[in-house]
């Protein structure tokens, strides 16, 4: 199965609690999904899924209420690192400049 990532951004810094709280809420929602911390992004984070429920995800585009703060869908991409640079405000190879 390929995989995909979902860059989810908040409205507020997210805690260890909040990250568990998201992956729990999507695995019921969605089933197989796996969270990961963006280091640079205390207000990010990136969800490994698959083709479909990233189109998904997309598609609904996918809000979360956790603890107070509120989460958006804000970009998919075959590449996490792609996700990761965009996060941390850095440039994404390729993209041009605004």
């Amino acid at each position: 199965m390929p995989k995909r990532y979902v860059l989810f951004v908040a409205d507020s810094d997210l805690t260890d609690t909040d990250m568990k709280s998201v992956e729990s809420i999507l695995l019921q929602r969605y089933g197989q999904v796996k969270v990961i911390p963006v280091k640079r992004n205390d207000r990010a984070l990136i969800v490994k899924t698959s083709n479909l429920v990233a189109a998904s995800m997309r598609e609904e585009r996918t809000t979360l209420k956790i603890g107070g703060k509120t989460l958006g869908c804000a970009l998919t991409s075959g590449a996490i690192g792609n996700l990761k640079r965009r996060a941390a405000g850095r440039p994404v190879i390729g993209e041009v400049p605004q």
